[in-house]
């Protein structure tokens, strides 16, 4: 008989992708009792009822964070009503040391105040506690909306990092032209550009807020 001949093979598989869960709020259009206004879908946007908005999910590295002109890894993903959304990143991205950033069309840029150790699956949650996000030492790095319950300042109009005077400007003209749709100077999320947005910006401004970044 002829002999058998074996042999062994290592398999390696990889991660296709990882996946950050997070959850954040939005001061202006945040409805109480754990609810944002459904904005993407009441104004045709999306076809889910609980589509609130689009944020804009990145890590950056924390070896590399101090040089960076851009993030790792970035990806725009559907924001739930309830402040929920996944971001879904490369493979590559697991094991890594990395600050997690959350940005929207019109509130101040807000990073995790630690980097988290990615693995297949994350979770990172701004809307529990003030010390989840990253702080500039002078402002809470956050808004307080409820007991407990925090959200991304509202405000940043032309998204430059800080809610002051041309943030206003912006609100004021689209407010007097009756601006209404998915407009960045609609920061309550209600579709319209009026009042209540320019009273949203003008509180904040009085704060004299600026994002905070850990370099």
């Amino acid at each position: 008989a002829l002999p058998i001949s074996t042999s062994t093979s290592t398999v390696v598989i990889n991660n296709c992708s990882i996946t950050v869960d997070v959850k954040a709020f939005l001061q202006g259009s945040y409805a109480g009792n754990g609810s944002m206004a459904a904005t993407l879908y009441d104004l045709g946007e999306s076809t889910d009822p609980t589509a609130a908005d689009s944020i804009e999910v990145s890590l950056w590295s924390a070896a590399t964070t101090a040089t960076a002109s851009a993030p790792n890894y970035s990806t725009k993903v559907l924001l739930h009503t309830n402040g929920n959304a996944s971001a879904i990143f490369p493979g590559s991205a697991v094991g890594g040391s990395y600050y997690v950033a959350i940005k929207h069309r019109n509130s101040l840029e807000t990073w995790s105040a630690a980097p988290i150790t990615t693995a297949s699956t994350n979770s990172v949650d701004f809307s529990a506690s003030l010390s989840a996000a990253y702080g500039d030492g002078v402002n809470p790095p956050m808004a307080t909306v409820g007991t407990g319950v925090y959200a991304l300042y509202s405000g940043d109009v032309n998204q430059d990092g800080s809610i002051d005077l041309l943030d206003l400007i912006g609100a004021e003209t689209d407010a007097s032209q009756l601006a209404f749709g998915y407009n960045a100077t609609d920061c309550t999320g209600d579709g319209s550009s009026d009042l209540l947005d320019i009273i949203q910006i003008e509180n904040n401004a009085q704060l004299i807020l600026f994002y905070a970044r850990p370099y």
